[in-house]
Parts: structure tokens; sequence; C-alpha cells
């Protein structure tokens, strides 16, 4: 039977969402020209960023046209280009920094969403059929990018700690453990909310060798890291067992086998907070940040966003008990909290 289609608005629509990574891609480039770190210095006319950058002054011209008209950077009357609040979330190294998640997403994982069909009809990587390795193995061997990454997630860190922080009360824990802690940010911040609490930063070896740098002095004396694979063990006898962001890189299997570790490490009323996007079991046809986040996931690792009915049988299989689920302000960061 033939459908017509007959409202056009529909059709503009499906355009605009078509067209989104034309947006994507001019921000990539602003990242790579480090333009808005220029424009930190002062305003800039079209000439001068051009010679800065070294670009070709009429496409320069026309990709500032198309940044400023979405509101990256301000065009002034006199011609020039200045900085704003928007364009300031692509300078580089400043807490909450978007544009090594620019780098790395308009990146190394562009080619991962081309291979994206190639992932939907077999349920392979799409990152891995890009680049031959899987994402973690590419990252090891491309440590430059490896730490963009880091960057990238400790920008997207910061937007979220201050409502993780403020969700749980983690004062009655002295010693925690944070599995997969990456660069540190959320155990930073959770020890600078008890002052008497102290921490280990668990993570691959060779993330833990940049870790350890990034320990602020204040918490040298109540701050460690220890390198290792979750796959194999995780430091015991901790208070409270946090994982931020790991589990939804992993199948159900490889889930079950991290958690089954973290169980074995517990004392009998040691907690653990898987921290996660958690999308509504009762969440049909509507809108949610894990759906989207979820593609990523598909794209990049074997591992999926979860329901919480789905992490519950994962939990369970681990041998952990469901005690609450904890919502904060952003729908990327449940708290799941699982006792022993």
């Amino acid at each position: 039977m033939e459908r017509l289609i007959e409202q056009p608005q529909l059709t503009f629509k499906m355009y605009e969402l078509i067209s989104g990574y034309w947006v994507a891609c001019c921000i990539h480039v602003v990242a790579q020209l480090s333009l808005a770190d220029i424009l930190l210095k002062g305003s800039k006319t079209l000439a001068e960023l051009a010679e800065e950058t070294q670009s070709d002054t009429k496409s320069l011209s026309r990709l500032l046209r198309a940044v400023t008209s979405v509101g990256i950077f301000t065009e002034k009357e006199d011609g020039t280009f200045e900085l704003n609040d928007f364009g300031a979330t692509l300078l580089t190294d400043v807490p909450g920094s978007v544009k090594p998640w620019a780098l790395a997403n308009m990146g190394e994982h562009y080619p991962a969403f081309g291979a994206l069909t190639y992932g939907v009809q077999t349920g392979k990587v799409p990152f891995e059929h890009a680049h031959g390795k899987p994402v973690w193995e590419y990252y090891k061997d491309n440590p430059v990018r490896g730490a963009n990454l880091a960057k990238a997630m400790a920008g997207m860190s910061g937007a979220v700690l201050k409502t993780i922080i403020a969700a749980y009360d983690f004062n009655p824990y002295k010693k925690m453990v944070d599995i997969g802690g990456g660069n540190g940010a959320l155990m930073f911040a959770v020890l600078d909310a008890t002052p008497t609490s102290t921490g280990i930063i668990f993570d691959e070896q060779y993330v833990i060798d940049q870790t350890k740098k990034l320990i602020p002095e204040r918490l040298n004396n109540r701050c460690t890291t220890i390198g290792g694979s979750f796959f194999d063990e995780v430091p015991f006898g901790a208070d409270l067992y946090m994982t931020k962001w790991v589990i939804h890189d992993w199948n159900d299997d490889e889930a079950i086998i991290i958690l089954k570790n973290i169980q074995k490490a517990m004392h009998p009323d040691a907690k653990l907070l898987i921290i996660d996007s958690v999308i509504p079991d009762d969440s049909r046809n509507r809108p949610h940040a894990g759906k989207l986040l979820d593609i990523n996931i598909l794209a990049m690792t074997t591992g999926q966003e979860r329901t919480l009915s789905e992490f519950r049988i994962i939990i369970e299989r681990a041998g952990l008990k469901f005690n609450r689920l904890i919502e904060t302000e952003t729908e990327i960061s449940s708290i799941i909290e699982c006792g022993r």
C-alpha cells in the first residue's frame, strides 16, 4: 500500500536530523584549529585568524559563518570575531572543556559510526571493523589519543560530579576504591566531600601511570593508585566500591566477571555503586539520554546502556544484591547501590 508524505514539515525535520553531522564536523575543525584558544587572547579579524591557523581565508570565512550561526563565537559589527561563553566550551585544558570530546568523537570514533550498519547487521563492534582492533587496545597503542580521551571523559565527568555528590552520602565510608577510575576525577570529588576518608584509584597500569601525575597535592596523603585488570581481581577490603561509566562498556558476560571480582573483594557490609545511565523500563517512545548514548556504545564497544531490569539481572548473576536506584539530575549518571 502506497503511503504519501503529506506533511512537508516532517520532511524538513528529517533533513535537519540527517544533516546534524555537518555542525559536528564544523566543531571538529574549530577544535583542531584551536580557534577558541586564539580568540581567548582577544578579538581577531578573519585575516588574523587565517594567518594564525594557516588556513585559506575564504574557506575559514565560510566555516566561521556556519559556526556563528549556531552560537559558537560572535561576529562583531566591525567584522572581527570574539569568544563567547558557548565557544569557550572548546578551550584547551579548562575544567569542563568539550574540546577533547570533539577531537575524539569526530576523529577516531567517526569511522566507527560510518560502519554502524555493519554493527547492526552482524552484532559485531563497528570500531573494531573500522580500525582492526578493540577500542581499548587502540588507545593503548595510540597514547596521545588515549590521553585526549581521558581528558574528554574528565570534561564529561565535570558536568555530573556535583550531581553525584549531591545525590549520595559518601561520609559513612572510610576506605573507597574507584574501579576503572581513569583520571581520578570521581575519586577526587568524593574525597573532597569526605575529609576523613581515603581512596584508591584502580585501572589498567598504562592509565594509572598518568593518573598518578594528576592527584592534587591536597589529596596526596589520602589518595593512592593501583594498576591491574578488573577481569583478574580488584583491591580487597574497602567499605565502598564505585564504577562510573565502566559497566556499560562491556557485554553481560564481561560485566558479570567484573562484578564478581568486585563482589569477591567486598567485606560483608561493603557497598558497590554502579554509576551509569539507567534507561527506564517503561520509556517506550519517550526520549532519554541513555538511548542515544547507547548508540555510541554500540559503535565503540561490546557493551550497552541498560534498563534497571537488565542491570538487576547481571547484578544478581554476579552474586550481588540490588539495594536501590538513586536518580541524579542527569540521565547519564544514575546510581545503583548494591550490597554483598
